[in-house]
C-alpha cells in the first residue's frame, strides 16, 4: 500500500541518514477514505491523501510502500503501524509549497542531492 509521511526537513534528514523511522501517523487511502470518496479513482485517491499529508506536514512528505502486516489499525485517512519503516521502501520525496498548494516530486535517487542543496541541518 502506498502511504505518505508528513515530515519536517530534519525528520527527512534523520530518516535518510538512519535508514529507518518510527512514524506516529501515516496517511493512506484507507477503506473508509475510499468509501467516503467513491468518485475518486485509485490515482486520485492517492493524490488527495498526499495533499492531506502535505497540508499537515512541515513542508515535506515521504511516499513509501508498506505491507498489510505492518498495519496495526486503519483509521479515516491514516493507518497506525506496528513497526518502524525502512528507507528501502521510500518511493519519493514531495516538497510542499503552501502558497501554491503544490507538491514538487523528487525520485529516491535525487533525495540525497536535494537534502545537500537544502542547506545545513
Amino acid at each position: 500500500m502506498r502511504t505518505y509521511l508528513a515530515m519536517s526537513i530534519d525528520e527527512v534528514r534523520d530518516f535518510y541518514t538512519q535508514k529507518s523511522f518510527t512514524p506516529e501517523i501515516v496517511y493512506a487511502p484507507t477503506i473508509k477514505f475510499i468509501t467516503q470518496n467513491p468518485e475518486l479513482d485509485e490515482e486520485e485517491a492517492e493524490y488527495e491523501i498526499s495533499m492531506i499529508a502535505a497540508r499537515n506536514s512541515d513542508g515535506y512528505v515521504i511516499a513509501l510502500e508498506i505491507t498489510d502486516k505492518q498495519i496495526a489499525q486503519h483509521l479515516d485517512e491514516t493507518v497506525i503501524l506496528n513497526d518502524k519503516v525502512l528507507w528501502e521502501n521510500v518511493e519519493a520525496l514531495f516538497v510542499y509549497d503552501a502558497n501554491d498548494d503544490e507538491l514538487t516530486w523528487y525520485a529516491t535517487q535525487e533525495i540525497g542531492d536535494y537534502l545537500t542543496s537544502a542547506g545545513p541541518k
